[in-house]
């Protein structure tokens, strides 16, 4: 499978006039998208949580064709600069349809993946477990997936005057979200084809406008962070639900080269010629015992030697790989995400350069994460101390991760 199908692209709509939402406050002030939420335009939210999804290609903001200010503008900049994935603006049009195309025209002038989702601004919090459950419909083979909550209200018909005329079963009934998942250029024609043409057809989004051409929709689980700022008082009742936090923690790790038994060395879990092993009881992997430390401690749960201690046989020559993949696997227990890991290896030899996309490859496949969120690095200690001597080698690593503001603590 391509490199493209393992991603997906993302248009976020920010163009609109809040209309609804202005109406309820009691002064003027910017659209919903460009208030503050906990400190941060809510736009920049959702920006903030697709770019950290392993998953993201390439995001593209729409912006209205007014533009905005000077103060928006520099912090939508400096948002950009910070993503981990390529962020571009483009102008939006009249309504969500032309808005829509705009994006999915500025997107087909660059690379791009298959799978594009369109996702309103005014969602802020996206899970991404929701994003997971798109992209892995998608490559079922789904034209297009939404997310989507199953109606607990009851549901009354009425008429102009408010008098009740019915009941509406609710069994097949779904409160539809975003982001919403299609095929780049199926998407893409759609939206041409209903810009083109005379339809008077009611389109509230994107799915409903596959829907008329016919399309194979599927939903998938949505989440209750994805609600949707529609009036003042939603953005009151987000400024007290559950917000998210970012940790950063580091992790150290060394070990001395064994005179008596020869290489190779398990580093970032790549065997590396060398005329020494390590003496270690599990496999010696500096990198990632340093990386699963750091990981550990974004969750304030101890070190590898807590989990994992030298003293059970169990661990005797043991890989690696599984130490940190258990930590990883507390931080997606938790509701959480890691955003980056990074590692600096210490060492005169063996040298580090000739493995560093190797061992780049490999964290990828261990952590599930792209290449774009793993950092592999390497210094010598100028021959001083007993890395500069020859007599070990050690690692610095650091781990960004992203919590659930509420979280009291992993199991493990």
């Amino acid at each position: 499978m391509a490199a493209a199908d393992h991603n997906m692209d993302f248009i976020i709509l920010a163009a609109g006039q809040s209309r609804r939402f202005s109406a309820d406050m009691p002064s003027p002030g910017p659209a919903k998208q460009f208030r503050l939420l906990s400190g941060k335009l809510v736009l920049l939210h959702s920006l903030d949580a697709i770019g950290c999804w392993p998953h993201c290609g390439r995001i593209m903001v729409v912006l209205p064709e007014e533009g905005v200010d000077e103060l928006v503008t520099n912090q939508l900049k400096e948002a950009a600069r910070s993503c981990p994935v390529p962020v571009q603006f483009t102008t939006g049009g009249a309504t969500r349809t032309a808005s829509t195309l705009n994006g999915l025209r500025a997107l087909a002038e660059r690379e791009h993946s298959t799978s594009v989702a369109v996702h309103d601004a005014a969602r802020p919090f996206v899970p991404h477990h929701v994003l997971d459950a798109l992209l892995a419909a998608r490559k079922a083979g789904a034209d297009g997936a939404v997310p989507a909550l199953p109606i607990t209200d009851t549901v009354k018909q009425v008429d102009r005057e408010q008098i009740i005329l019915s009941t509406i079963g609710r069994t097949s009934l779904r409160r539809v979200q975003t982001p919403q998942a299609f095929a780049f250029d199926t998407l893409l024609r759609l939206h041409e084809a209903f810009a083109g043409g005379d339809s008077h057809a009611k389109v509230t989004d994107d799915a409903s406008l596959a829907e008329i051409a016919g399309m194979k929709l599927i939903c998938v689980d949505g989440a209750s962070e994805l609600e949707k700022i529609t009036f003042a008082e939603d953005l009151n009742m987000m400024q007290n639900s559950q917000q998210t936090e970012t940790r950063t923690a580091s992790g150290f790790d060394v070990h001395k080269f064994s005179p008596d038994e020869s290489g190779p060395i398990m580093i970032c879990g790549v065997a590396v010629d060398h005329d020494q092993g390590l003496i270690a009881h599990s496999d010696g992997d500096v990198g990632l015992h340093a990386l699963c430390d750091a990981v550990l401690g974004c969750l304030a749960m101890g070190d590898i030697g807590q989990h994992f201690p030298p003293s059970d046989p169990k661990w005797k020559a043991a890989s690696s790989d599984q130490f940190l993949r258990f930590a990883l696997d507390q931080v997606t227990e938790a509701g959480g995400h890691v955003s980056l890991l990074d590692v600096t290896l210490i060492c005169e030899r063996p040298k580090i350069g000739p493995h560093r996309q190797e061992m780049t490859d490999r964290l990828s496949q261990i952590t599930g994460l792209p290449a774009s969120r793993l950092s592999v690095k390497a210094t010598t200690s100028e021959r001083l101390g007993f890395t500069g001597r020859g007599e070990g080698i050690a690692a610095l690593a650091q781990a960004t991760v992203c919590l659930p503001s509420s979280y009291t603590g992993a199991k493990g």
